[in-house]
């Protein structure tokens, strides 16, 4: 899954960059999930390469 952070959290967006929060998930910053929501269409599938 990818997301942002949780409602009304975006603001310890850079405290919480410095903990695993992400439960294995792709995490984005609110900004960051702004742009990436602006480019992929809503059930996009999606290839995360490592």
């Amino acid at each position: 899954m990818v997301h942002g952070q949780k409602n009304w959290f975006g603001w310890l967006s850079p405290i919480m960059q410095n903990f695993n929060w992400t439960d294995g998930c792709i995490a984005l910053t609110n900004s960051e999930m702004d742009e990436f929501m602006a480019l992929v269409e809503v059930g996009t599938k999606i290839q995360i390469e490592w």
